[in-house]
């Protein structure tokens, strides 16, 4: 799969709550692998994962490629929202 065919792609918690979008990705330059995902957080998706919504700018979050379930149509992660709020970085 091409990283353009990700860009915009919609993300969803395991409980399908919409989080966001992808907007850039993260490479280990030592293993040339992709770690991270850059994800722009919905307003409410920013509430519940870091407890504030964003006032001037819109929020992003680093999230692991390991937490990705499945990639179709969207990605759907393998974890809840209330799973996610430990693992992932704010930017």
């Amino acid at each position: 799969m091409l990283a353009g065919n990700l860009y915009d792609k919609i993300v969803y918690s395991k409980d399908m709550v919409e989080l966001g979008k992808v907007k850039n990705f993260e490479i280990n330059p030592d293993g040339m692998k992709v770690t991270h995902f850059i994800l722009k957080l919905e307003n409410d998706a920013a509430k519940q994962l870091l407890g504030k919504r964003p006032r001037l700018r819109q929020a992003k979050v680093r999230v692991k490629t390991e937490n990705i379930e499945n990639i179709k149509d969207a990605i759907i992660l393998g974890q809840s929202v209330e799973e996610l709020k430990g693992t992932i970085d704010k930017l």
